[in-house]
Formats: C-alpha cells, structure tokens, sequence
C-alpha cells in the first residue's frame, strides 16, 4: 500500500501534524543528540573506573553501546512501521532513557562484586575476561542504548510526509540529532563534567530527556493508544543485488569510518596532547563533520539523476581526502611551535587553535562520510509503509560495521600495522568501495569503468608510496607542551637516537637516548621517565617508603616507567613485588634503563600485572607492606583517578597493618588542584608526611594508618649498601641528614596548608579538567611560594632507640642545624660544577685548545667517573689526532656504561672504518643492530665501510639506507656522490649539489665541503 497526500491513510498517518511543528521536533531531536553522546562519555568514565582505564575496557563499553544503538534501530524500526503514533513512541523512548539513566551508576555499583569476581579469576584470561565484561556491560546498557537507537526510525515516520522526499527528511533529522551530538561531545568536557561533575551532569541530562517527554504528552498530547492497520503490516521486499551491495557497503564503510577515528584519535593525540579536552575537541569535529555532510546532502539529493554514482564518488573522496592529510600530521608540531612563538599561550586560544588544527584536517573526509547516509536512506526507503523498518536496518547496518571497525583498529591494525598504515588500509578500503559501487551499480558509461576508475585507484597507489613515513623522533617529541619545543629542533637536526618506538594498543611509546647519556622515555610524546633530573623522584619514590617500614616483605609499585623505582624497591629482602603497568609498550621500552634500574625486571621475586593500576586496587584481594603509585602526570586522561581521595581510600584497604603509601606529586598545575591532593590524601591517613624530591617540581607523599618513623641504624646500614649508596650518592644523598633535610612537613601542617582546598573525588574529577591548562602555564612560583610559610623540618623523626648514645647526640646535633633540601642544594651544586667543565671542554675543543679540553674531561670523569660524554668527546678529540688505542679505549668506557649508548657503537665504528679495518666496523654495526632499529649514522658508516672493502653495490645500497632515515643527511648525499662519479657523473653530481645546499643547515660537515667542490668541477 503506497500513501499518496490526500488520502485516507495518509489522513489518520497524520492525524497528529497539526500537533507539533517540525522545529518543536528537530529541537527534541537536537537535545536528544546531545544527551546521547553525554551518557555515551559519562558511562565509559563509570565504567572504566571499575574495569579499568585501558583500551579492551573502553573498546567494550563502546561495543555494548554502539550493540544496543544498532538493536534498537532495527528493533524499533521493525515496530514503529504498525503503528501510527511514532510521536507518542518517541516521548516513551526518551522517558524510558531518562528514568534508566538516573539508575546506571546504581546498577554498576551493583554490578561490582561480579567485576571483582572476573578480575580475581580470570584476570590472567582476557579471552574469558572480556566476554564477561561485556555481558556485564551488555545488561546495564542495553535497554537505553536500544532505546536511543530506536528514536531514529520512530521519528523517521514522522518527519516523513511522502515518499518523494524520504531522503531529505531523514537525513535533516539524522544531521539535527548529530548537531546535537556535536554540542554534547563539546559540552560534555568544556561544561558539564567540569562545572558539576559526573553525578550532576547524570542527572542534568536525565532530567533533558524526562522533559522533552513531559512536554510531548503534556503540550502535543498525542494519541497513547497506537492504531493498528494490518495493510501496512507488510514484510520489507527482498533485497535485490543492487540492495545487497549498498547495505554491505554502507556497514563496510560504518567499519572504514570507525579505522580512520580511532587512528585520528591516537595520532591527534600524540601531536596535540592527552588532555580530556584534546579527546573532546577531535570527537566533535568528527561528528561535526558528519553532521554537515549530511545536512547538505539531505537538500541536494532532488539534484542527483543516478544517487548510486554520487554514493561510489563519496566514497572515492573520503578515500583520496583521507590520504592527502595523512602526510600532513607530520607538520602539525611545527605549527604548535609557530603557534606558541608566534600567539601566546591562552588555553582557551590554544583550544582554538587546536579546534582549527583538526577540523582543517578532518572535515572533508567526514563531511563526505555524513553524505552517505541521506543518500543511502534515498536509495532503499522508497515506501512509507516499511519507513521504519528500512531506516532501521540501514541504521543498524551501518553501526555494526562500526562496532568491526572499532575492534580492528584498536586490536589488530594499529598494534601490528601503526596507525600509518592503518589509515592507508582505510583509504584503499574506500576507494574499492566506491570503485565497486560504481562498477556494480551505477550508470556510468563504460569507458568511465574500464579507463577512469583504474587510473583514479592507480593514482591513489602512487601518491600512497610517495608519502614517506612520519618522523617519529618529530612526532613523539611532545611538542604540544611549550616548555618541550626545545625537543623539536633536536628532533629536527636528528640529535636522539630512537632506541625504541612502539604504537600499543593504549598508546605510542618512545624511548630515546641522547649524547648526553641521557635515556628518556615518552608515552604519547609526554617524557614520564630519564636518566636525568626525574633520577631523584625515581629513586626516592623507592627507597623511602621501604626505609620507613620497619621490616617489609610484600611491595606494589604502580607505573613502571625506567623501572628504576621498582630496581630501588628491589634492594630489600621483600618476598613478592608487584609490578602493575597498563600498557605492554612501556614494559618493552623500560628495558633500555636495565643498566641503571637494576635489570628490575629480572628479578624472580617480581610479579608484572599488565592492568590498570586502580582497577587493580579496587578489584585485587591481596595486601601489601609497601605501595608506591607514581603514575604519569595527572593532567593526561584518566590519570587523575589515581589521585583521588577515593583512590587514597581504595589504597587504605589493600595496606597490611602499619604499611605505607607514597604517590608522587608534581608541582605543575594550580596551586588550589596541589592543595586538594595534599588534602584527599591528609584525610584519609592519620600519619602523612611530604618530602621534597624536587624542590618546586616534585614532591613525594607518604601515608600510613600507624606512626611511622626512620630508623637511623637502618638508614645508616644501607647507605654503607654497595648498590643502594651509589644510588643515593648520585642524587647527593650520602648520610642520614643529607635524607631528612627532604622532609619539608607533617600531617598537621599539611592539613593547615591545604584547609581551604576541595576534596578531589571520582565525580569532580578537578585534576582532570584543571590540570590541562598548566601545560600552558606555569605558577610553580606561587605554589612555592604558599608552601614556604608551612615547611617544618622535624629532626625527631628519626629513630634513635637502638642507637649508641654518643652517635646519637653528634646526630641530632647535626639534624638541629638541618636546612631545608640541604643534599639538593649540594647536589645541584655538584651538577652545575660538571656543566661548567662540559661547558669549557667544549669551549676549548672549539677554539682548538685540544689540551684544556681533555684536561677538564678528565675533571669531569673525577667527579663522576660514569659520564658517558666525557668519555665520548675525548674518544672524538683521540680519533681527530689519530690516537686510536686511546679513542677506542673512550668509546669502549661509554658501552661498558651504557651498552644501548648508540654514539659509542658509531663512534667505535668509525675508528675502524677510518683506521682501515672495514670488517670490524661492520661487525660493532651488526652487533648493534642486533637491538636497535638503525639510524643514517648506522647506515652512512656501514656504507663507508663497504666502500673501503671495494664493494660499491653494498655500499650505494646502505649510503641510500641512510637517506630513508634522513632524506637531507647531506654526509650520505656526499659520500654517494662520491660513489657515483665514476659510473653516473649526472648522479653523482645531483647528490653533491643536494649535499652543498643542506651542509649550511647540519652543522659538522663543512670539512666535506672542498672536497665536493672539487669534485663537481671535475664532473
């Protein structure tokens, strides 16, 4: 039965258009979009709390929603097409959503004993594990996001007054209702969350979609009684080819879209920061772009003679457009630093400028994937009577193929193929689409198909291998944080090796070393762990809590990081240690630090639980002497659970008696956000105290349910500790005064200072939404300034029960004199001491004083005889002077320091290669090459070192490797110019010009320069 205006059944169809005006349901719509995407932020933050912040838990919570959205559009739709009062269904629908949601957070606290149940026995299973999550998850979401999905079909009826414009009604409807989502993705992090908390926010929009109901049957009235007319009862028509194609391509590119956002996402991430607003801001820019596709395709569609050569064309655009943007992710640190130089630092202005950033990234590719949807509801709803049920199945097609996509992306494709190559898949995948659209069912003439289409993909195959990959030491330098631009321009001059580089399932993991020594590690481009000045709060994080305790025999530390808290954990006779990290790539690049955390990971007594660390103290049975939570900075997403008063409470319950904590707390956020830390934690130990690892950068809180004190025969006999003293003399810590002077206050004082402060809680979150604008922002100063009045170092802290009389009065004397940090203040001393004869060495180098420059290394190596680059520089100052016992012997003093100190490996190499011994340098690069990915100085000197043995093919083919690394490294541009000129003059020729245009810009090659000269006039 078709309707047609005017008739009967149109008639009592419409009996209830005089009621509302379309703008009155576009705005319910609108609102409903809103709330939809609020509650889809608001359940995955309850819900991670109790499964844990990591990937599978989110990828699951998203499943069971994005299931429940898919049933109920194909469920509702099915329904809806038997009844005529789709206005009175939909006010159900949004009641029923309302009342469910005000419950969900009872329904999880329910749920929380089975959650424990599935972590304690099948924590190790992820197979069995994730299935019960989400059948969990599954029962609490189902019915509203059933009801959620349903609204789109039951709405579709009514917005739909004939036939001829199906398309455009729905799809206007579908693109309000994703500005409405839009708003809720922007909102939900900008507004809600942050002005009223989860619990408010809950309620807030609950009481939206109970209103847009009360209003409906109080305003509109409709019918509540739905009329039945078994003629319009009649089952969907069988899908033809044509219908086959266009819904399996409609999931498959559901399946495509979901690839690209979550690729999006990660990449976004890692260039513009981890913040809640980062994640905010690229989820409404998606959406936003889908909205508008669809919105305009929805008025365009009466232009379109053949809608399925429209359909295989956005396809072939959102393909082509996904690909052209994929090189420029690789600028977009250059344009924060532009940015930061340029305008100033406002993070509001920033936020601006990110929004910028993404939508001109992002928006053609989703506008072109919002275009589908109209099109497609155009091309398979042609009746009214199964309006519904086509919306719905369309509808849950669609999702089903996001709900694949999500599972690939995160799974499979970015862990094993990058997210590089997991966009790539995505752009082919639609560009076969649209190809197969457009074969199988469009009206192009067939010279369009056999000629155009080839090429279109030929051209895509093409600009794909032309696009190189992005450059990881750019891309992880962290240049969304303005302190870190520095990093950038060593990125940019190639000065780090990248020892390890790694894009896990939950983040993308970098571990680099500089010539320095230094070894630093960055997750998502934020460095959480060095060799440099974060050693203190390492070390400390360790060894005091275990100092304090007076005989411990079970640890946990949370966060792996270098691992040298845990190696530092490792020097006391404890029984089990607990290791709990969330991500396996931080596992893996923590095992370059083996030489300074003690090979931690090796030892027996350790236990390592790949799982976030709060849901491992909420969930875990087991208790401990010590526990030690040093997570990465709290302005990240999700990082700020572990530092809430309930966290502290969790932590509370799983402490054997007398057992302590200590967490980490760093300085770089808002005075008001410090003080609640300082505060949630007071309240919940009655004996705290903070210790101050870095002065105004780091401090470190420890807390116990019993008194506890430092015993100074203890502390006196693991200082005397071969291990354990060397750990504490390099961070200036040499005797048991040298230790105290970091206790800056006690819990009284403590509660004194932060009085004033709010309680950080789960439902606030401050951390979370405050704590991002100090990345841009820097009150450290004030913060320091608020703390001094309160410091009280307290001498009788100290055990001296066991102690000879006559050792503890010369002690307490000396602990009455205490200053505040005075091992520090030493310590910085003694560090500023070696940088001023680094500064001189190298001064000296410089002005060609070979004897002074040697003569302070050797200083430098008094002082600390594990300096990594004063043996280095004097292995290149012996090399220069051709002293190659001696520059062998420096290279060799780095390896035996640092066996991962990459410039030592090189170096040693080029003595060889130089030297005349090919073979040998062939053989330290091999060695090396055994644990590290390679560089264009591994490749350039393995050239060279071919080229001596005479073996030219071997060493154009190493000297080209070395560009792939570095496509401007002018030594490789000149050395293959030197390889060529005798068979490929035009080459060699090209590479000798590239060389003396780039030799300006790479400082440490001029001595080349004359040489390419020379040759090019030659050539």
């Amino acid at each position: 039965m078709t309707f047609t205006p005017g008739t009967k059944a149109t008639e009592e169809f419409h009996a209830h258009e005089s009621a509302p005006p379309r703008f009155w349901i576009f705005l319910f719509f609108f609102v409903s979009g809103a709330t939809g995407l609020i509650y889809e932020v608001v359940w995955t933050r309850l819900l991670t709390l109790v499964m844990g912040n990591t990937h599978y838990s989110i990828s699951t919570v998203l499943t069971a929603f994005m299931g429940g959205l898919a049933l109920g559009s194909y469920v509702g739709g099915k329904v809806i097409d038997k009844r005529f009062n789709p206005l009175a269904a939909y006010a159900f629908l949004e009641a029923g959503i309302g009342f469910y949601c005000l419950i969900i957070p009872s329904l999880i606290d329910f749920a929380f004993p089975i959650f424990k149940w599935v972590y304690l026995n099948w924590g190790d299973s992820y197979t069995q594990a994730s299935i019960i999550r989400f059948i969990v998850c599954v029962a609490i979401l189902i019915i509203p996001a059933t009801f959620m999905g349903a609204t789109l079909p039951v709405l579709s009826k009514f917005v739909s007054r004939d036939e001829a414009h199906i398309g455009k009604d729905v799809g206007i409807l579908y693109s309000i209702n994703t500005f409405g989502a839009v708003f809720g993705a922007w909102a939900s992090a900008f507004i809600f969350m942050r002005l009223w908390g989860v619990q408010s926010t809950i309620w807030v929009t609950a009481l939206l979609n109970l209103a847009i109901s009360a209003v409906i049957f109080l305003v509109f009235k409709p019918p509540l009684k739905g009329f039945i007319n078994k003629e319009l009862a009649i089952p969907l028509s069988s899908l033809d080819q044509k219908g086959k194609l266009i819904l399996l391509s409609f999931g498959f590119s559901g399946m495509v879209a979901l690839l690209y956002q979550i690729a999006w996402n990660r990449i976004l991430s890692l260039l513009l920061g981890s913040s809640v607003y980062a994640f905010s801001l690229i989820l409404t820019v998606f959406i936003l772009g889908l909205a508008l596709g669809t919105a305009c395709f929805s008025r365009l569609l009466s232009r379109f003679d053949d809608l399925m050569k429209i359909y295989g064309i956005t396809q072939i655009t959102i393909g082509v457009a996904s690909l052209l943007i994929i090189p420029l992710f690789g600028t977009i640190p250059f344009i924060n630093r532009w940015v930061y130089e340029n305008w100033g630092l406002q993070f509001e202005f920033i936020q601006i400028t990110n929004f910028g950033i993404i939508f001109a990234l992002l928006f053609i590719p989703t506008f072109f994937m919002g275009a589908q949807f109209p099109l497609v509801i155009k091309l398979m709803a042609q009746k009214m009577e199964t309006l519904g049920r086509e919306v719905g199945r369309i509808y849950a097609c669609n999702t089903i193929g996001t709900i694949v996509g999500s599972f690939l992306a995160g799974f499979v494709l970015i862990p094993v193929l990058g997210m590089q190559f997991t966009l790539m898949s995505g752009v082919f995948l639609n560009i076969l689409l649209g190809i197969a659209i457009l074969m199988l069912g469009s009206r192009l003439s067939f010279n369009v198909k056999i000629y155009v289409l080839p090429v279109v993909l030929m051209f895509c195959i093409l600009t794909a291998k032309s696009i190189g990959p992005w450059d990881t030491s750019v891309i992880s330098s962290g240049s969304y944080m303005p302190y870190r631009i520095a990093d950038l321009k060593e990125a940019e001059l190639k000065k780090n090796k990248i020892l390890f580089f790694k894009e896990g399932m939950h983040t993308t993991v970098t571990t680099e070393l500089s010539v320095s020594g230094n070894i630093f590690l960055r997750v998502n481009g934020k460095t959480d762990a060095s060799l440099a000045l974060d050693m203190r709060t390492q070390l400390l994080s360790g060894y005091l809590p275990m100092l304090f305790h007076p005989d411990p025999k079970s640890a946990l530390v949370i966060g792996q990081g270098s691992g040298i808290t845990l190696g530092a954990v490792e020097q006391f006779p404890v029984d089990e240690i607990t290791l709990v990290e969330i991500s396996p790539a931080v596992i893996e690049g923590s095992r370059f630090f083996d030489p300074f955390n003690h090979h931690a990971l090796d030892d027996k007594r350790v236990t390592v639980k790949l799982e976030d660390g709060r849901n491992h103290i909420a969930l875990s049975d087991n208790t401990y002497d010590v526990i030690v939570s040093e997570p990465s900075n709290p302005w990240i997403s999700g990082v700020g659970a572990l530092f809430t008063v309930n966290f502290f409470e969790l932590l509370k319950k799983r402490l054997n008696p007398g057992g302590l904590v200590c967490i980490w707390v760093h300085t770089n956020m808002s005075p008001d956000d410090f003080k609640s830390i300082v505060r949630s934690f007071s309240q919940e130990f009655p004996f705290v105290s903070m210790w101050e690892s870095i002065a105004g950068d780091d401090y470190l809180l420890i807390g116990s349910e019993k008194e506890y004190s430092l015993s100074y025969e203890k502390a006196l006999k693991y200082l005397l500790d071969e291990t354990v003293g060397r750990d504490l003399h390099r961070i200036g810590i040499n005797n048991t005064p040298d230790l105290l002077s970091l206790m800056i206050m006690s819990r009284e004082k403590l509660l004194e200072f932060s009085a004033l402060a709010p309680l950080h809680t789960d439902d606030n979150s401050l951390l979370e939404f405050n704590a991002p604008k100090y990345v841009y922002k820097d009150d450290r100063a004030v913060l320091v300034r608020q703390l001094t009045p309160f410091i009280n170092l307290e001498p009788e802290f100290v055990d001296f029960s066991k102690t000879d009389t006559n050792i503890r009065v010369k002690v307490t004397e000396k602990l009455s004199k205490l200053e505040r940090s005075e091992s520090q203040i030493e310590d910085i001393k003694s560090k500023a001491k070696l940088e001023r004869l680094l500064d001189q060495a190298m001064e000296a180098y410089n002005v060609g004083d070979i004897s002074n420059a040697l003569q302070s290394y050797q200083e430098i190596l008094e002082l600390d005889p594990d300096h990594v680059m004063a043996y280095y520089n004097m292995g290149n100052i012996f090399l220069e002077l051709r002293l190659m016992d001696k520059a062998e012997s420096a290279y060799r003093s780095t390896l035996e320091i640092n066996p991962f100190y990459v410039f030592g490996s090189i170096g040693l190499a080029r003595l060889h290669v130089f030297s005349g011994q090919p073979d040998k340098a062939i053989k330290v690069l091999r060695d090396t090459l055994t644990w590290y990915a390679g560089d264009q100085d591994v490749s350039l000197y393995m050239g060279l070192a071919y080229a001596f043995k005479k073996d030219t093919e071997r060493a154009i083919q190493e000297l080209k490797k070395s560009l792939e690394w570095d496509p401007v490294f002018p030594p490789a541009h000149y050395y293959l110019g030197v390889q060529y000129q005798s068979w490929n003059p035009e080459l060699a020729k090209k590479h000798l010009q590239t060389f003396l245009k780039f030799v300006p810009l790479r400082p440490g090659y001029e001595n080349l320069k004359p040489k390419a000269e020379k040759i090019l006039k030659k050539l």
